[in-house]
């Protein structure tokens, strides 16, 4: 699996887990709802760090947190 849908899949799973939405999820790690639908479409060939801790900040979680996953193994 490519990096990027792992990382797709990750953020769906834990919006899943969290029982919110992708919007929602845009609005706690402030980041344009357009950054996650790239994400989401493919379209972004590969999230920079910064989006990637607004992210995990968006779940309260650590960037080692988010990647711990058997996706990313």
């Amino acid at each position: 699996m490519k990096l990027r849908k792992a990382f797709f899949y990750r953020i769906t799973e834990l919006c899943e887990q969290n029982n919110i939405s992708f919007y929602e999820l845009g609005k706690r790690a402030g980041i344009p709802k357009t950054t996650l639908q790239s994400i989401k479409d493919g379209t972004s060939a590969s999230p920079g760090l910064s989006t990637i801790q607004k992210i995990a900040d968006g779940f309260e979680m650590s960037v080692r947190d988010f990647f711990c996953s058997e996706l990313f193994d």
